[in-house]
């Protein structure tokens, strides 16, 4: 029996979408028929051809597209934002890539979208999430059979400068949302690391190379299990990152905040699909030869 869930993404690049989801049908969902979720921002899924285009992928499946209406926080003024720190990598994803912080909004938040509320289940992924090979088994059945909020399609924690340059103070900022919270540390490494300071140097900038070589979520197949943000630590945790507005500041994306949730509140490792090494699931659809490239977005 399917579960109360769905499956949702943001999209902003149209020529790729029919083929993610068209792989995702053939591949997973023909058989669960989840409903689809495309969330947007500006005028581009507006195309009432397009969309019945993507509808009839499997017309056994519910897909909605839902336009989103994004703002700078108010708190906010463009000195604060991502693309004014001192690094090539923010200096080089300028104004122009203002929707990718919006969606870091979103993907943080997404629980609280008024479209998203009646499900008890949810898989998010990307526009070019490539659904490789069969999957077999029911995503949120295999939560449930081991007994975890959240899981993955696989994980990583690879550390360089483009890490380090997308989570400018995350460490620092992990770090007083514990004291200020007084949170009694669930994961005993993650406590670990966080007593022992940025004493590391990786491509030159200073870290704490343990932290930020945890395993963190893959950020483009999650699956979530609603209770696990229905706790008062949860919004709290939640609240204080829109406070800060970590996406718009520093390119915080839901792999670390979500992943560094877990870790502090719920423990124990989140579950690993492992997709990736059993050639089920690929995080970029090929393009040409290559693969499709962050700064398609």
């Amino acid at each position: 029996m399917t579960k109360n869930g769905c499956i949702f993404l943001i999209s902003a690049r149209k020529n790729i979408l029919q083929r993610c989801l068209t792989y995702l049908d053939n591949n997973y969902n023909n058989q669960f028929n989840y409903p689809i979720l495309i969330f947007y921002h500006g005028i581009k899924y507006d195309d009432i051809d397009f969309r019945k285009s993507i509808e009839n992928i499997n017309i056994k499946t519910k897909i909605s597209f839902h336009k989103i209406d994004a703002k700078i926080p108010e708190h906010l003024t463009d000195k604060d934002m991502f693309w004014n720190l001192k690094n090539k990598y923010s200096n080089e994803f300028g104004k122009k890539r203002l929707g990718y912080l919006h969606a870091n909004y979103f993907w943080n938040n997404f629980m609280n979208f008024e479209e998203l509320l009646k499900y008890d289940y949810m898989i998010r992924i990307d526009d070019d999430s490539w659904f490789k090979g069969k999957i077999k088994f029911d995503m949120f059945d295999k939560l449930d059979t081991e007994n975890k909020l959240c899981g993955t399609g696989y994980t990583w924690n690879h550390v360089h400068d483009r890490v380090l340059n997308t989570r400018h103070n995350f460490y620092n900022w992990i770090k007083d949302y514990v004291n200020n919270y007084n949170v009694t540390i669930k994961h005993s490494k993650l406590k670990q690391f966080l007593e022992e300071g940025e004493k590391d140097i990786v491509s030159g900038i200073r870290c704490n190379k343990n932290f930020h070589s945890m395993k963190f979520l893959s950020g483009n197949c999650s699956i979530y299990n609603r209770k696990m943000f229905e706790t008062n630590e949860w919004k709290e945790y939640l609240n204080e990152f829109n406070k800060l507005a970590g996406g718009y500041r520093y390119r915080w994306g839901d792999c670390e905040v979500i992943s560094m949730y877990y870790y502090l509140h719920i423990g124990e490792e989140f579950l690993d699909l492992d997709l990736i090494n059993k050639n089920l699931y690929h995080n970029q659809m090929p393009k040409f030869g290559g693969a499709i490239k962050d700064n398609d977005l």
